[in-house]
């Protein structure tokens, strides 16, 4: 009888956490901003500061995020990989640096157009319309966020 009402305990306790994790998965933030950091030869450098936000009572584990730029749903550019688990505690947050690598010219130019291109090239104030997309992994389970964002040069 004993053995019972252990296993009775050990599963409702059990089922209560796992509960409260998921929950807790889902009350996540995200918070992006992405800057023009240099223009070279290869094509432009956009940094993304990725801030992840835990407003829960419970410690979460959080894969390091992966952070796609759209334009017009057309890939710009995305951050690096890296297998990594964070541990984001209970009630605070953490932020990531990403540089992100755009693909080059000839591809920019097929997205944005020549005048666009050109003026980013020369220097010229730009104001671009651009979607965000973090993907994460937040306790072993998928998190995603789009945001739709004005990048001005």
């Amino acid at each position: 009888m004993f053995k019972w009402i252990a296993g009775g305990l050990a599963a409702f306790f059990s089922i209560r956490y796992l509960s409260r994790l998921q929950r807790a998965s889902t009350n996540i933030t995200s918070r992006i901003r992405v800057r023009i950091h240099k223009v070279n030869l290869t094509g432009i450098e956009l940094k993304a500061e990725v801030t992840l936000q835990n407003p829960n009572p419970v410690s979460l584990r959080i894969q390091h995020p992966f952070v796609k730029i759209l334009f017009k749903d057309k890939i710009l550019g995305t951050s690096a990989v890296e297998n990594a688990v964070i541990q984001v505690e209970e009630n605070s947050e953490k932020n990531f640096d990403l540089t992100i690598q755009s693909a080059g010219w000839l591809t920019l130019i097929q997205i944005l157009g020549t005048k666009m291109v050109s003026d980013i090239r020369s220097g010229n104030p730009i104001q671009l319309n651009i979607q965000t997309q973090v993907i994460t992994r937040v306790n072993g389970l998928p998190y995603e966020k789009q945001e739709n964002i004005l990048l001005q040069l």
